[in-house]
């Protein structure tokens, strides 16, 4: 029997007209863990409403010549197709799917996408995951950004080291026609995200931490793929989630919280900027789901490892090889790894003043828009005192001297003076209660 979601008991999603301080954002909503839309004046001044969107006569009041009545708004296709038409972009099929939910995916020019969409405004075309801003930035184009990270979602550990340090980043644009979505799914190793639409409007549908069991098939690491029509008897639990469901207007900003599942679609034709994002606040999610992470790609290499200790005899030397093989697939598959995950921690602690870094891309916070260095270094070393207990071999190797550099900066950062901020915590971290609510 299949369910339509109901949200009918759900709790309901707070909405800001205008921006807020970040200590009540700390507060209020990052460590509250729940989300929040903003209106437009927080991303007003993005370049990007200006240019990607067009009403055929511009006025400076965004009214018609005289009527008093709001100019209906379009896509640009011209400047799109001038500027980006020549970038390659991911685009998923939405009408075509895998048996693990996998939406089919190909790659096209902008420029023939937006062909698609001008010939059928129902296609069911959808570009996702395109790195536009890391783009533009390797062709030389950083003087002219069309949009800059609200002040509040500064504190990003994920786009200061990548951006600084590889070749990859996770600041996207979407695109895509009525009716194309994004499936059920949580964040990766339960980042953050914040979106903002330029044009268009979406309906999200998002499931706070605790109904994640209700989502999944009983005894099998398969979720639902979409909320709106869900099997029953694949899905037994699927009555029991009542989600948060809000639709976002253009100009509005969703700050999405730390391992919440969402659905997203698009109920006109949508452009929006969204980034995936982490910091010291949800840095104990983010460990424990890579703990799982790791735990679930030994499980299904389980004969990989009986081959390998079968070949070795006495010896424990297949050891390094089998960490190594399972931390290769861990980052196929999800993009990173421990050393990525360690790396990053390094990075954002050498910028805690010790070795500010010169990184014109995206810096570092300020003090007044993340919390206090102490609490930083709470969570930093909690992770650090875990990850010390786990198998010798899995902390070998190249990742033993990127953890004793880790050490030796909170040590330094310790020694120095450091005044609490007021928006100071000191909640004991729990990694059972983190784990509890992962799925394996």
């Amino acid at each position: 029997m299949a369910h339509t979601q109901d949200s009918s008991d759900a709790a309901s999603c707070s909405r800001m007209p205008h921006s807020l301080g970040y200590v009540e954002f700390f507060s209020s909503y990052l460590s509250s863990n729940i989300p929040v839309i903003f209106g437009k004046p927080m991303v007003s001044a993005w370049p990007a409403f200006n240019l990607w969107t067009t009403n055929g006569s511009r006025h400076s009041n965004g009214t018609s010549n005289g009527s008093g009545e709001p100019l209906e708004l379009h896509p640009n296709w011209d400047y799109l197709i001038a500027h980006y038409g020549h970038f390659r972009v991911t685009v998923a099929d939405c009408s075509k799917y895998d048996e693990f939910g996998n939406q089919d995916r190909k790659t096209m020019l902008l420029h023939e996408v937006i062909s698609k969409w001008k010939e059928n405004e129902h296609c069911s075309l959808y570009v996702k995951d395109w790195h536009l801003a890391r783009d533009l930035e390797k062709e030389n184009q950083k003087s002219s950004p069309f949009y800059d990270t609200p002040v509040l979602f500064r504190d990003d550990w994920m786009n200061s080291y990548y951006t600084g340090h590889t070749d990859d980043d996770f600041r996207f644009v979407y695109m895509g026609a009525e009716g194309t979505f994004t499936p059920l799914h949580r964040d990766v190793y339960t980042s953050y995200s914040w979106s903002t639409n330029i044009f268009g409007r979406k309906r999200w549908w998002l499931f706070p931490p605790e109904q994640t069991p209700y989502l999944f098939m009983k005894n099998r690491n398969v979720n639902v793929y979409d909320i709106r029509k869900v099997d029953e008897e694949d899905f037994p639990d699927i009555r029991k989630a009542k989600p948060i469901v809000v639709e976002q207007e253009a100009g509005e900003t969703i700050f999405v919280p730390s391992g919440w599942y969402h659905q997203v679609e698009n109920l006109t034709f949508c452009i929006s900027i969204n980034h995936n994002w982490c910091n010291s606040v949800n840095l104990p999610s983010l460990y424990a789901s890579m703990c799982t992470k790791v735990v679930e790609v030994e499980n299904a290499l389980e004969d990989v490892r009986e081959l390998l200790s079968s070949q070795a005899h006495e010896s424990n030397e297949w050891k390094a090889e089998w960490v190594q093989i399972v931390q290769n697939v861990v980052k196929q598959d999800a993009g990173w790894n421990w050393i990525t995950f360690w790396k990053m921690i390094l990075h954002v602690l050498l910028n805690l003043h010790l070795q500010p870094c010169n990184q014109e891309t995206f810096p570092p916070a300020p003090s007044e828009l993340r919390p206090a260095v102490s609490f930083v270094l709470d969570r930093v070393e909690a992770c650090l005192d875990n990850f010390m207990t786990r198998d010798p071999v899995e902390r070998s190797g190249d990742i033993a001297d990127i953890l004793q550099q880790v050490q030796e900066c909170c040590e330094k950062l310790r020694t120095r003076d450091s005044p609490l901020s007021q928006y100071h915590t000191a909640h004991p971290i729990s990694y059972t209660s983190f784990e509890a609510s992962a799925v394996v």
